[in-house]
């Protein structure tokens, strides 16, 4: 295979190479001055904290970098090229594909019946939205129901309630009425 037997192990290397190197990085930049070489070399006085936020830092710019240098341009095919008037690709390059796919009909034409029935279909839908106009124009009577006792054609309104007939028309009607006394 390689130096590594695994992934896992290549990977858990390259980590800890990166680690390291973010380490160094951040010993040197919180260390700086003694790059100088002004002076005897001296530590500086910041905090742990300091160290592991620095390497931490470091350590995402680096990975950032190594994923930014990972990432490839597509490659371009050079077998196909895509019709700048279809968007369709065209398997060979050649001036003979290219015309052989211009000649291609990409739409077939109509027949002449589908054209009377799309037409036809096209009118009626026009002649059924007139239609629907007109009559949301012209104000269309209320027409009562069936089941309510108001609507009773009697003279005594309290007899027709009373007769039997009437009251099963009412009972078995699509719209029965909600007044208790008129139920079963």
């Amino acid at each position: 295979m390689g130096r590594f037997a695994t992934r896992e192990a290549h990977f858990a290397f390259r980590e800890v190479l990166i680690l390291a190197l973010a380490g160094l990085a951040a010993f040197l930049f919180l260390n700086h001055e003694n790059l100088y070489l002004t002076g005897p070399f001296a530590l500086s006085k910041a905090p742990l904290e300091a160290y592991f936020l620095a390497t931490t830092v470091i350590y995402l710019f680096l990975r950032l970098v190594a994923i930014a240098l990972a990432m490839r341009m597509p490659g371009a095919r050079a077998e196909l090229v895509r019709c700048p008037e279809c968007g369709r690709w065209i398997d060979e390059s050649t001036a003979e594909s290219r015309e052989a796919h211009h000649r291609i009909e990409l739409t077939p034409k109509p027949s002449p019946k589908a054209i009377v029935s799309t037409v036809a279909l096209r009118k009626a839908v026009d002649a059924a939205r007139v239609a629907g106009k007109a009559s949301e124009a012209i104000p269309q009577p209320k027409i009562p129901k069936a089941g309510d006792p108001e609507n009773v054609s009697s003279a005594d309104p309290l007899a027709a309630l009373r007769n039997p007939d009437l009251l099963e028309r009412l009972r078995h009607s699509p719209n029965p009425p909600r007044d208790p006394r008129l139920r079963r």
